[in-house]
């Protein structure tokens, strides 16, 4: 069977949790020659005027009292995250998604550049204890906010995400979601609920969504999505019918392809006036493994 790699899936980091509670550990990890830093403004990546967004330890003297993250090590270099007030002088930003495009970085880099922007996206909108409201501290080298008042300690979250390859023998269903860009369709998908597996959020979205029953659920594959900070799991789901409801709400269109228009369109085909997902997408992933299999 075709192996899947998405996007920011192949992060080479041992993440050290083992180390996270030492300060000792963390500061030696955070002093050595061998630290790189990569820098965030907001969401936003810096780069400096070389397009370089590993930056050395030096850069710490200046931000002594901003928010350092340790990601992990590799068999180089130990990698951190720094949360930035505002973009240095001499130096650029620019998003993970068109970093990502620009084809420039090794998937396992991006991988890294994902982990970075994901804990730092929940230390942005988790400031405060979500059980008294006081402000919380970062703790565990960056993996955990610890409330001084009512002593909870929080963690990280991910949200579950199931996006479907749904087939109907050689027809496969894409949907157009009502903030898409122009022609572009895509996968359906949506957030899994609690005390819901996830063949159960598979159908249930499906059916929502398309008004199709789905029958048979397997795992393809699966993509960390730090956008703000999602797990895509993708799946196959081999659908009952191919009778359309749309539910315009969840999605502007949607509309069942044969398998030879799809392997068109992700060939670059642009007659049928539709595109499909970009290369970083999972969803993308998902049809070209479908249209490779017999």
């Amino acid at each position: 069977m075709q192996t899947i790699l998405p996007y920011f899936s192949q992060n080479p980091l041992d993440r050290l949790e083992h180390k996270r509670a030492s300060k000792e550990s963390f500061n030696e990890l955070k002093n050595s020659p061998q630290s790189k830093i990569i820098l965030y403004y907001e969401t936003q990546i810096i780069l400096d005027d070389k397009c370089n967004c590993f930056f050395s330890k030096e850069i710490l003297g200046f931000y002594e009292d901003n928010l350092l993250v340790l990601l992990g090590v590799d068999s180089e270099f130990n990698y951190f995250a720094l949360h930035v007030k505002e973009i240095p002088q001499n130096c650029s930003s620019i998003n993970l998604r068109d970093l990502a495009e620009e084809d420039l970085l090794s998937q396992e880099k991006l991988g890294i550049l994902a982990q970075a922007l994901s804990v730092l996206n929940w230390h942005i909108s988790h400031g405060h204890c979500s059980s008294c409201g006081e402000k919380t501290l970062v703790a565990h080298a960056g993996w955990r906010r610890d409330c001084p008042a009512c002593k909870k300690e929080h963690f990280p979250r991910t949200d579950p995400v199931v996006i479907m390859l749904v087939t109907y023998g050689e027809y496969c269903l894409l949907g157009r979601g009502v903030n898409f860009p122009p022609h572009r369709y895509s996968c359906l998908a949506g957030y899994m609920e609690g005390g819901e597996s996830i063949e159960d959020a598979a159908r249930r979205e499906l059916f929502e969504e398309a008004g199709i029953k789905g029958g048979e659920v397997s795992y393809i594959a699966s993509q960390p999505w730090p956008f703000p900070a999602s797990l895509m799991i993708g799946v196959h789901v081999k659908a009952l019918s191919r009778e359309l409801c749309i539910d315009t709400n969840e999605i502007s269109d949607a509309k069942w392809l044969h398998k030879n228009e799809i392997k068109a369109l992700l060939d670059g085909d642009e007659s049928l006036g539709i595109s499909t997902p970009r290369s970083m997408a999972i969803a993308r992933n998902l049809l070209e493994w479908w249209v490779l299999q017999g």
